[in-house]
Order: structure tokens, then C-alpha cells, then sequence
């Protein structure tokens, strides 16, 4: 039998979406006021819309007028999470549907989808440019494009390749979308350079993150929750991320937690386990007032730009550090359990019930959960189990029978 986790499959994140909708079907009719009241909402960094009203069928009838709206986002983002926002938060953000989303690779190709200007859209109606309405200079972004796509099929390597590391330092595109970007042979030649940008942009933001947090006198606030599998930890912490910010990271297999971190500001360390960090590691990512801190990953370091750091885990703070010292024979006299419990600004243990403050009580190394501080817990489900063994039998049975077995 399989059983439903609490940890769901993660969806994979996106910067670039467009959103269509037809008229009649916005929650404000004017097709520029809902532009602004979605824009308002999910905060991209460049936005631009427009309405399609000439646009004719294979039948050469008329289309139902409908908007697009072409999102860039500076942090990849989750497509429910903006489903949901687009719809205004109604429901749960899991349930929310992306039908009405197109993600791309690269944003250009959304733009320029939007008057039509792409090879696939060349026999439909060319709407004028001037007819976008967005937050930058469109008119000269379609006259770049344009001429870029020209540049490029004439471009050298070398050339395209020190035009992709301009926009990677600057942050106007990822590593991703560098890597779709590139032949396998031009990505060999420009991959030692890549990564030097790379760890030169970290450094910029690590510089300007310090800045900030330092000048506000503002510290990392670190909330640990912990409890059985499928009691509604990791939704609890994404819910409060979800509701509170617009870009937030949960992390990936314990060998490469921080693969896919692209700086943003809450950090869920998802399901941690004793094998996941060194004690050493652990404590510098969870140190409030350490600004400083680069977290590995496989190609270069990243800088840890977080103002809040979630951490789920079976584990109670004591068990897990407990473990860790057991698993990497540390010494107690020197990692000391006090140590992760000052960095701890709060501990909450949950079980299907209830949502709980935790304190620790030295004498017994174990955690107490406050009974006058607690909360009902809306965020247990109910494990699914599925009966299929009948199922697996009869796969794994019948290519048995056929005659050459």
C-alpha cells in the first residue's frame, strides 16, 4: 500500500507567465483596471498586457475578445501561488487552477506574442505596439528583440556569450534560462565564466543584503516546527509564506538543499534530518545576527539572504541535535545543545490537533508544549491510503504468460 505524505510534489517554480482571460469572464471588466488589480497583487518586476479583439478562429470568425497580461517576476515563483492571488485568494492556494497560465523559457517570446511578432503568429492579426499597456518601454523592448534576433543569427559565440553574462550579473535572467540559451558546445566554452559571474552576483547581493539588515537593525527570525509526518508541518510554514510574501524557497534533497535558492526572502528547510547539515553548517545558517553566510551548492556557493527561515523536522530541536552529534561523533563539551536554542526564536510542535508554543526544560533534554498557548490545527489531513496490491499482482503476473517466459 502507498500512503500520501505530507510533503507534496513541488511544482516547478517560473518567472515568465502570461495570463488570458476573456472579457466577460474578469473580475473587472475594463481590461486595463484588471491588469492593474493583478499586477497590484502578484507585484512582478516588468509587466504588460493587452487586448486581443481582432484575432479570427480556423474558420475565420471572430475570436471572443480576450486579455493578456505577460508576468516577469524577480524570483521564480510558485504557478498556484499566482493562480491564487490572481483569484483573489479564493479557496486553498493548493486547489488553486493554472489552466489560465502559459509559462516561457524566456520572456521575450511572451512579449512578443502579445502583438504577435513570434513565427508561430505571423499569419494572425499584427496588433499595433503602441496598444500594450505596461510598465516599461515596449515599443523599444519589441524594436531590441528584434534586432537582436537578427544580431543572433549572424552573432558570433563569443558575442552572445558576453551578452547573456551582462544579464545574468544583472539579474535580468537566470542560470536556467542561460542554459536553455546555449548550444552544449558554446555552454563548454563560457562555463568557467558563468560561474565567475555567478559568484561575483552572490557577492552583490550578499553586500547589499548586510547593508540592509544592518542600517534597519533587523535580524534572521528563525521558527522551528516539529511533529509527526502528515501533520501539517510544511503547510503551516507555506501558508504563513504564501500569505506574507510573494516569493519564498523550500529546500531541495538533503544532498543539495539549496540547489534551486535564488535569494529569496524565506526559506523553508524542509523535513530536516541529522545527515542534512554539519552542526557547524547549522548553526551558521541559523544564526540571526550572522548576515555573512554563503550556503553550498554543487556548482558555487549562494548567498543567504533570508529574513526568516522556517524549519520542519520530525525531530524537536534536542533530538535533532542529538542525532547530528551521533551520526558526526561532535563533541558535546564543544557544540553544545545551547547553542542551536538561542538561535531558536520560536518552537512550535504540532499533532493533529492542535498547534503548539514549545519550551524546553533542561532537566529532562526534552521539549513541553504550552497547553494555554495553542492553537486548532487546520492543517492535518487525513493520510490516504491506497489498497492496490491486487493491482501491482496482476502487472507484475501477466507478462508471465505470455509463451516465451
Amino acid at each position: 500500500m502507498t500512503k500520501q505524505t505530507e510533503t507534496e510534489t513541488k511544482e516547478p517554480r517560473v518567472r515568465s507567465v502570461m495570463y488570458t482571460q476573456q472579457i466577460r469572464l474578469l473580475k473587472d471588466k475594463d481590461w486595463k483596471r484588471e491588469t492593474k488589480r493583478i499586477v497590484n497583487t502578484v507585484e512582478p518586476k516588468y509587466w504588460a498586457s493587452i487586448l486581443h479583439d481582432k484575432d479570427l478562429d480556423d474558420d475565420g470568425k471572430p475570436v471572443e475578445p480576450h486579455l493578456h497580461l505577460m508576468l516577469y517576476f524577480s524570483h521564480a515563483r510558485s504557478p498556484k501561488s499566482i493562480a491564487w492571488e490572481i483569484d483573489e485568494k479564493e479557496g486553498l492556494r493548493k486547489n488553486a487552477k493554472t489552466e489560465r497560465l502559459e509559462f516561457f523559457k524566456n520572456p521575450n517570446n511572451g512579449y512578443s506574442y502579445l502583438v504577435h511578432r513570434t513565427t508561430n503568429a505571423s499569419d494572425k492579426y499584427q496588433y499595433p505596439l503602441e496598444d500594450v499597456f505596461s510598465n516599461f518601454d515596449f515599443t523599444e523592448k519589441i524594436e531590441q528583440i528584434t534586432r537582436n534576433i537578427t544580431r543572433k543569427a549572424q552573432m558570433k559565440d563569443s558575442e552572445l556569450i558576453n551578452e547573456l553574462l551582462d544579464l545574468l550579473y544583472d539579474g535580468d535572467i537566470t542560470l536556467k534560462e542561460v542554459e536553455n540559451i546555449l548550444t552544449g558546445s558554446q555552454y563548454a566554452k563560457a562555463a568557467s565564466r558563468i560561474k565567475t559571474v555567478m559568484l561575483k552576483r552572490q557577492e552583490v547581493l550578499l553586500a547589499s543584503y548586510i547593508k540592509e539588515m544592518t542600517n534597519n537593525q533587523l535580524h534572521k527570525e528563525i521558527i522551528y516546527i516539529y511533529g509527526k509526518s502528515g501533520t501539517g508541518k510544511t503547510r503551516l510554514a507555506t501558508n504563513y509564506a504564501t500569505k506574507t510574501s510573494h516569493t519564498y524557497f523550500t529546500t531541495g534533497s538533503s544532498k543539495d538543499p539549496f540547489q534551486d535558492y535564488q535569494n529569496e526572502p524565506i526559506v523553508i528547510i524542509d523535513e530536516l534530518r541529522p545527515e542534512t547539515f554539519s552542526y557547524d553548517d547549522l548553526l551558521k545558517i541559523l544564526d540571526p545576527y550572522n548576515f555573512n553566510v554563503m550556503v553550498p551548492v554543487r556548482f558555487f556557493d549562494k548567498a543567504l539572504s533570508a529574513k526568516m527561515i522556517f524549519i520542519t523536522s520530525p525531530y524537536s530541536p534536542y533530538e535533532l541535535y542529538s542525532e547530528i552529534l551521533t551520526k558526526k561523533k561532535g563533541n558535546p563539551r564543544i557544540d553544545s545543545f545551547e547553542q542551536l536554542e538561542r538561535r531558536i526564536g520560536l518552537t512550535l510542535y504540532i499533532d493533529k490537533h492542535y498547534i503548539y508554543s514549545s519550551t524546553f526544560e533542561p532537566r529532562t533534554k526534552t521539549y513541553i508544549p504550552i497547553q494555554d498557548k495553542k492553537q486548532k490545527n487546520p492543517f492535518y489531513e487525513n493520510p490516504i491510503y491506497v489498497h492496490d496490491e491486487q493491482k501491482l499482482f496482476d502487472k507484475i503476473i501477466e507478462p508471465m504468460k505470455t509463451k516465451n517466459v
